[in-house]
């Protein structure tokens, strides 16, 4: 998901292409629990920009609710078939370790047991033992994530840390936000 970012995450751009697939419907709870808009919106700049533009309006407006920007592919209860299937095949697991945020409920997939002799994570664990990765003690993907640091605040951010060679999460992906500030900050 893309944050907005001010001094705190005040309101979420919601990614497109996970949205196509669960709908929009999983973002709902935050107008309603948080009191934070969320837009959902498309990847191209126009997309991105009237994502914002959505979110200002509804500022301005002094509204908080759940939109769609990007509605000639995203609708409210997603590709039912595509979640049909999901379901078929996997199962949330209790934790996720995400890099740089850490442990989180029922965040992630793992395939059911029924299919495990496809599930690489069991058919090759003797030959390639999963081990926690720990982000860098240098880098603040986490804060960045979260809305609490901007990515030039980053020690390492364009120096040891760049698209190029990646050290956290928030640079590894051309859609991170520091490997976005990187592209669009004249850095390159």
């Amino acid at each position: 998901m893309w944050i907005l970012i001010t001094t705190a995450s005040d309101a979420f751009l919601g990614p497109s292409h996970v949205s196509v697939i669960s709908g929009s419907k999983i973002y709902d709870k935050f107008p309603k629990d948080y009191g934070r808009p969320v837009v959902v919106t498309g990847f191209e700049p126009v997309d991105a920009m009237q994502g914002i533009s959505m979110i200002v309006k509804q500022f301005v407006e002094e509204r908080c609710e759940m939109e769609v920007q990007y509605k000639r592919v995203v609708n409210h209860d997603g590709n039912l078939k595509a979640q049909a299937l999901i379901d078929t095949y996997f199962e949330k697991m209790s934790l996720f370790r995400w890099r740089g945020l850490g442990n989180v409920p029922d965040s992630g997939l793992k395939l059911r047991e029924e299919y495990a002799e496809y599930d690489a994570e069991v058919k090759y664990k003797d030959v390639l033992p999963i081990a926690e990765i720990e982000d860098h003690k240098l880098c603040i993907c986490g804060d960045i994530l979260r809305g609490m640091a901007k990515p030039q605040e980053c020690t390492i951010f364009g120096t040891a840390c760049k698209p190029t060679t990646p050290i956290g999460s928030c640079m590894v992906s051309s859609e991170g936000a520091c490997a976005a500030y990187y592209k669009y900050g004249n850095l390159i």
